[in-house]
């Protein structure tokens, strides 16, 4: 797509997500729709009058309204579900669609700023090897989470039979929400690094590999010494992008454990206060009812929170090995070609 279309593409999807964050604050939308439309007009305008460049304009942009989006899908959406009020998709609907083609042009324009040259060695070997931003990722998961949250809440109000499901989500306080956005979090960075993956082995049967492009760039430049280090440097890198999905494995099942620790602790208190009273057996049995009801979120939580972390582990797991592989076969090929180069 040309520079001119893909900017003014994105000034359109700018006017839309501001239509629909006025829609969901109940303001005038016109007024949402010019302020949107005037936001994504400033990479179009900005660069005739200081120097910067138009991609990484529209990438700031982009990110700032995709944060935006999350803040106002969390305040609006998974607020009132929380609350057991009424899901309101239709709503959040117009923000639920906009967050991920926000996300798609903010990669877009952002890759195309970083072709632009200039780039380290340790940057090409990591474009081509980690995931996109943490933030926006987290950004993205919260809109989908709220996303779920709400279809969840809206199938137990339609159907019965999904009503014990939905209280599962809805009505055991934040820890499932919580949860189900880390889940996705984990699960939107495990899908680019096998977008990445993918790409690359397709790529590496043409021999137009992003790693052998950087690894020809970097011994033409002279920023690396031998080929040992720049294999150090892809294993390193590939390493680095566990970190966070690692951390999001531990912390899953940490969160389903404190929701353990609230319901029983809740359920304690409620059991003291009955022992405490001097009402009849139908006032006692009632009471000790309300006082058994936070074991709900004691196990509801941890229920949840081990599902999810046992899947995304499987992911991780099966998604790790994988890359294992496409780099023991790229170390391979590096290996065998460096005599010749030597030569």
């Amino acid at each position: 797509m040309k520079p001119a279309i893909a900017i003014g593409a994105f000034g359109g999807l700018c006017a839309v997500a501001g239509g629909g964050l006025a829609h969901a604050l109940a303001a005038p939308l016109g007024y949402g729709f010019l302020a949107g439309g005037a936001i994504g007009a400033l990479p179009a305008l900005l660069p005739r009058l200081v120097r910067v460049d138009a991609y990484r304009c529209a990438a700031a942009i982009g990110f700032a309204l995709l944060a935006t989006i999350a803040a106002a899908l969390s305040a609006l959406g998974l607020a009132p579900a929380l609350k057991g009020s009424p899901a309101n998709l239709l709503g959040s609907l117009p923000l639920l669609l906009t967050a991920p083609a926000v996300y798609a042009a903010y990669l877009a324009f952002d890759k195309a700023a970083a072709s632009g040259g200039g780039a380290s060695v340790g940057d090409r070997v990591a474009a081509a090897l980690a995931g996109p931003p943490l933030v926006l990722t987290l950004a993205l998961a919260v809109a989908v989470a709220t996303c779920a949250v709400l279809l969840i809440q809206y199938a137990g109000l339609a159907d019965p039979e999904w009503r014990d499901m939905a209280d599962k989500f809805v009505a055991r306080g934040v820890i499932p929400p919580l949860t189900l956005v880390l889940f996705f979090w984990g699960l939107l960075l495990l899908g680019a690094k096998a977008w990445t993956l993918w790409r690359e082995t397709r790529q590496a049967r043409r021999d137009e590999s992003a790693l052998l492009r950087a690894h020809s760039q970097a011994l033409a430049d002279g920023e690396i010494g031998e080929t040992e280090d720049f294999l150090d440097l892809v294993w390193k890198k590939s390493a680095d992008f566990y970190v966070v999905p690692r951390y999001i494995n531990w912390a899953i099942p940490i969160l389903g454990f404190i929701g353990t620790v609230l319901g029983i602790s809740l359920a304690a208190d409620g059991i003291q206060r009955v022992i405490g009273s001097r009402g009849g057996v139908s006032e006692l049995s009632t009471e000790l009812g309300e006082a058994l009801a936070p074991l709900g979120i004691a196990f509801d939580t941890t229920l949840i929170a081990l599902s999810l972390s046992v899947l995304l582990m499987l992911l991780q797991t099966a998604l790790q090995r994988w890359e294992d592989g496409v780099l023991v076969d790229y170390e391979t090929r590096i290996r065998a070609a460096a005599p010749r180069r030597e030569e």
